[in-house]
């Protein structure tokens, strides 16, 4: 890919370092890239995740500036995993747009995927310079994740710390997580989004169900798209599937800008 990558870094409101890349057009000095996205990553993944990874790149080889990094405790961020939760995702989200802010320029659009995707649209409407928000196998509520807790979210439900697998790799985490992930209206929050939003349902998704994209797209205020992926899964893993995926995000935000 035609592209070029500067390692970054920024701190959150909690004062935990935040690793992050800024993709861009090889070709283009990023001060001059007219357009950015910040995108974030799935539920205990990083940026270097695949669809992640590949997704910043390709929308960074049609010219767009791509900010993805790691939410706090995670890949190569500061911070302890276990104590975070939802809002501590959208505060990290909200450092890195004030990054952006202050050393390049404001994004123009939210991005996500999967857990990321509905931290994105928690936060877009607090900003009057984003145009838009797209979501990749997103659910509608951030509470979808507890399914992964298994055994581990009795114990939380009890006021104990417990552990959780995931991939093949097991993550603490503290009681305050369900509290916090359920207290979340996403319903409320996106009656109030009047900004428009692209929504990317992947077909027979094994873990976001196609409810929650119909969820979102019901709810959101403003216009949104629902685009239906086949031949692939969660992560993307299908390279065609994924490139479809950038070719939709880049008509669809050259629609909104």
């Amino acid at each position: 890919m035609k592209t070029k990558t500067i390692k970054c870094n920024f701190k959150n409101s909690r004062g935990f370092t935040l690793d992050a890349r800024l993709d861009g057009p090889a070709d283009i000095e990023i001060k001059d890239v007219s357009t950015f996205i910040i995108f974030c990553h799935c539920f205990t993944c990083t940026k270097e995740t695949i669809t992640t990874f590949r997704l910043s790149r390709l929308l960074a080889e049609q010219g767009y500036g791509v900010l993805r990094f790691d939410f706090t405790g995670l890949g190569n961020s500061e911070g302890d995993f276990a104590s975070s939760n939802f809002s501590s995702t959208q505060d990290d989200l909200k450092s890195a747009i004030k990054f952006l802010n202050d050393n390049y320029q404001a994004p123009s659009f939210l991005m996500g995927h999967s857990l990321g995707g509905t931290t994105a649209l928690a936060v877009a409407q607090d900003y009057d310079f984003i145009k838009g928000v797209v979501t990749v196998a997103s659910p509608s509520e951030p509470e979808h994740v507890l399914h992964h807790f298994g055994h581990a979210l009795t114990l939380l439900e009890q006021n104990i710390n417990a552990s959780f697998e995931v991939a093949g790799q097991h993550y603490d985490i503290e009681p305050g997580f369900v509290e916090d992930v359920r207290f979340a209206d996403m319903q409320s929050r996106l009656s109030r989004l009047k900004k428009p939003v692209l929504v990317f349902n992947i077909e027979n998704d094994a873990l976001v169900k196609e409810a929650g994209s119909r969820q979102i797209k019901d709810w959101v205020n403003g216009d949104t798209t629902l685009i239906n992926v086949t031949g692939t899964d969660h992560l993307l893993s299908n390279r065609e599937a994924v490139e479809r995926v950038a070719k939709d995000i880049v008509e669809w935000v050259t629609g909104v800008l």
